[in-house]
């Protein structure tokens, strides 16, 4: 799966519009995440999917920024969330590279619970932000290349 910017993701019933296309890349590892908006009557709803290096296990990861957790970074080892208890799996310093060729750093924590859920947890210079979702089968997304016709619509 190769988004780019302009195309279009249907998932749970809501049209979204790749917004931008964020490459994180730290030491031992890399990943992609398409940043996705769609406009639901006066409000905006983003998600972040992270698009696989491969197909091999058809799954995708869906992130929707949350409320922040009441932790302090460096986050500790194991987070209690919403009934689950999430374990540190990545974590490090990441360059984070927007599709426009935008670079800038990242302190990055991911975490994983029971049921493919994730948490991503980002110390940036300004802010923390927080992330949490789960791994979805790539069959519960609709995607469809940007045309000449919806590429020039800047709406979602």
């Amino acid at each position: 799966m190769k988004l780019r910017v302009k195309d279009r993701v249907g998932y749970q019933g809501i049209d979204y519009r790749v917004d931008d296309i964020l490459d994180y890349a730290l030491a031992d590892r890399s990943f992609r995440l398409a940043r996705l908006v769609a406009r639901l009557e006066a409000a905006r709803e983003v998600r972040y999917l992270e698009t696989p290096t491969s197909d091999a296990d058809g799954r995708v990861v869906v992130l929707a920024e949350i409320e922040k957790l009441d932790i302090t970074t460096p986050p500790p080892a194991t987070i209690y969330h919403r009934s689950e208890s999430y374990l540190l799996r990545v974590s490090g310093a990441a360059t984070v590279t927007t599709a426009s060729g935008e670079t800038r750093t990242c302190t990055l924590w991911r975490y994983r619970a029971a049921g493919d859920q994730f948490l991503q947890i980002e110390q940036w210079p300004e802010k923390v932000r927080m992330f949490a979702g789960a791994s979805v089968h790539v069959d519960m997304l609709e995607i469809r290349p940007a045309t000449l016709k919806n590429s020039k619509d800047d709406t979602a």
